[in-house]
């Protein structure tokens, strides 16, 4: 592998955040602003279901209460955004770091 000099390398990180702004401008086109979403925007982002994302939330939240902890965790991905008078949670999934979980082979999986 070459040594990059620096001119070279500031022009390849020019390169980069142009381009990264632009995902973010397309991003903000459909409404996604961030990396937590709901679980019906996350799902579209994911290529997976809606119910497939709460069913991992569903099955990580059983593991939470019984102080176990799986390969999908509260506050790293996914969170409750809950009003505190509203019964019903209200989901936000971390759409990179569920990604990072969808990755793993279903045999490696903590279940």
């Amino acid at each position: 592998m070459t040594k990059l000099n620096l001119s070279e390398l500031d022009k390849r990180l020019t390169l980069l955040e142009a381009q990264q702004q632009w995902v973010y401008r397309v991003l903000e086109t459909y409404g996604i602003k961030g990396l937590w979403l709901s679980p019906g925007k996350a799902s579209a982002l994911l290529g997976i279901s809606r119910d497939r994302i709460l069913a991992e939330v569903e099955r990580a939240e059983k593991m939470r209460s019984l102080g176990k902890r799986g390969d999908v965790s509260y506050g790293i991905h996914y969170r409750n955004i809950q009003d505190p008078e509203v019964g019903q949670p209200t989901w936000q999934i971390h759409v990179a770091a569920f990604d990072q979980v969808l990755a793993i082979p279903p045999e490696q999986r903590k279940i």
